[in-house]
């Protein structure tokens, strides 16, 4: 196939960028054909891919308006409307470079990586590989209101609340007629996407992201039955990962005499205050924070725990949870989380958001230890080849790729 691409590509970014940059790799190594449009000073593949055979880049600067856009972006409302102007500006030279080019080339799809498909091109096939449905976060500072209310104050979250109901407006909604296709990594995500937005499942597909199965494995750390229960949490500091659900079940499941330790690791994203819930956190001996650890020295750090905890709202994709199953250890994951369609049979899915609910999770967890169920990495391991190998990923994209130019 003759593919144009944009998006988000990175080894080194987050992990929804490095699983992209996984998925480029093995459509190239497949045999077809990828021009990537971007920005080089936003989004640059070429470390990644941009030997192999089959790759070109073309670089894709609106000159005028992105550094417009640099000078001004800090100055309240001139700098609002200098961000979209590079935007919107950004977006209709993607949409003309890939339309001239394609009168040469003939593309048969274009895909974004990571996003919506913001524009039509005319003749090939648009597939989005989306992070998941719009609007999760602003649905969560309008159900957390008071929350964000109570740690960054009255006129903050006014502010948030205003946002979030503007992203949940027909104004901040993509185009999904643009879209022919639209990827994502659960069928958590399909419904949603079919319930709030009414885009028809016959348009959609799930499928979840690669994982680097080397660089994420087990490793042969002694793991004690009679230690306590190492629980990692990993992710942004927001609302959506809901940090104050693990804090209470965590709390309640000590009381009750578990006997766990917690590693947090994450920093504070866009509502200041949220570090109060960790200071605040009554059995400080049994917590450690820490903002950053860089993404080669997660493995290593997923390896020393038992288990990682992810009860967030509205997951797509938990890319960490995915992580973890291939270093050999299970999760606890969020009713509404979509990672939950591929976790291994230790790992528990919680039916609520109640702290009740995931103490139990964490208990139940901290008894599998104490029973020596948690020391062998193989049943999550399997589950995470099983779901997340590669190989298997790519020639699962190429598939709906292939459907999709068929006009299935």
């Amino acid at each position: 196939m003759r593919i144009a691409a944009s998006g988000f590509v990175s080894e080194q970014a987050g992990s929804v960028a490095s699983a992209n940059a996984i998925l480029l790799r093995g459509l190239l190594d497949s045999g077809h054909e990828v021009d990537f449009y971007s920005k080089s000073s936003f989004v640059d593949p070429r470390p990644a891919v941009g030997e192999r055979k089959g790759f070109r880049f073309i670089e894709t600067d609106n000159v005028f308006e992105d550094r417009l856009r640099r000078k001004t972006q800090r100055i309240p409302l001139f700098g609002f409307f200098a961000v979209r102007f590079d935007c919107m500006s950004y977006d209709r030279l993607l949409q003309r470079l890939i339309t001239d080019e394609n009168r040469l080339k003939k593309y048969d799809v274009v895909l974004w990586l990571g996003e919506f498909v913001p524009m039509r091109i005319r003749g090939p096939r648009m597939v989005s590989f989306a992070q998941g449905p719009p609007g999760t976060d602003a649905r969560s500072i309008v159900s957390r209101f008071q929350e964000i209310k109570h740690f960054d104050g009255t006129l903050t979250a006014i502010k948030w609340m205003a946002l979030a109901k503007l992203r949940l407006s027909w104004l901040g909604r993509p185009r999904f007629e643009h879209s022919d296709v639209v990827i994502v990594g659960s069928e958590q995500s399909r419904t949603t996407l079919q319930n709030q937005y009414t885009v028809p499942k016959s348009k959609t597909a799930a499928l979840p992201y690669p994982i680097d199965l080397q660089l994420f494995s087990p490793q042969s750390l002694k793991r004690e039955r009679n230690s306590s229960l190492r629980v990692l949490w990993l992710g942004r500091i927001i609302p959506r990962k809901r940090l104050d659900l693990f804090l209470s079940g965590l709390k309640l499941a000590i009381e009750n005499g578990a006997d766990v330790r917690a590693t947090i690791v994450g920093d504070i994203g866009f509502i200041r205050g949220y570090d109060q819930m960790i200071q605040d956190f009554e059995f400080s001996d049994r917590v450690n924070w820490i903002r950053n650890v860089p993404r080669e020295d997660i493995p290593d750090l997923m390896c020393q725990h038992d288990l990682l905890a992810q009860p967030s709202d509205e997951e797509n994709f938990g890319s960490s949870v995915a992580e973890a199953l291939a270093c050999g250890i299970p999760a606890i994951v969020g009713a509404s989380n979509g990672t939950g369609d591929y976790i291994c049979g230790r790992s528990i899915r919680l039916i609520d958001d109640r702290p009740e609910t995931m103490a139990a999770a964490i208990t139940s967890m901290a008894d599998a230890k104490k029973r020596g169920d948690l020391i062998d990495p193989e049943p999550s391991r399997s589950v995470a080849k099983t779901h997340f190998d590669p190989e298997t990923v790519t020639d699962r994209l190429e598939s709906v790729l292939r459907l999709a130019v068929n006009g299935n």
